[in-house]
């Protein structure tokens, strides 16, 4: 019997001891909630200059600039969405500008008009995007 006696009264210890160290490290406190973050759209438009685009000469080497200003994060990509570059022309996004380069020697003479898309990273939401109708007259 005392054998017994001994186990349980054993047994409370124990489990008060735990409790009372629990209680040490929680302090009484509940676990901090995560927060829920709302974040907001950015609304403000990307300006994307020039206005208009230079006219260009077959086998005449061309350089534009195109800038993208107001934007809040870094630009992601800069790309043509719809019509295309006369042949001998490209744009070329580095990573890490604010902005891209039609570069290359015209090979053909025209009118061509494309769309630049530019959009932006995203931080918890979806970033800056935009477009931009471009058109260069290609001449002999």
């Amino acid at each position: 019997m005392k054998s017994n006696r001994s186990s349980i009264l054993a047994v409370v210890l124990l489990v008060s001891i735990i409790s009372f160290a629990c209680s040490l490290f929680t302090r009484g406190e509940t676990a901090t909630p995560t927060p829920d973050y709302i974040f907001e759209p950015v609304t403000t438009p990307l300006k994307i200059e020039p206005d208009s685009l230079p006219n260009a000469q077959t086998g005449v080497e061309y350089e534009v600039e195109i800038r993208v200003s107001d934007n809040v994060t870094p630009l992601n990509s800069v790309s043509i969405s719809s019509g295309a570059l006369p042949a001998g022309l490209e744009l070329v996004f580095v990573d890490g500008e604010d902005g891209a380069k039609i570069i290359g020697t015209p090979e053909e003479t025209g009118t061509f008009t494309f769309t630049v898309f530019v959009s932006c990273f995203g931080t918890m939401v979806s970033g800056q995007m935009s477009e931009k109708d471009y058109q260069i007259v290609v001449e002999k």
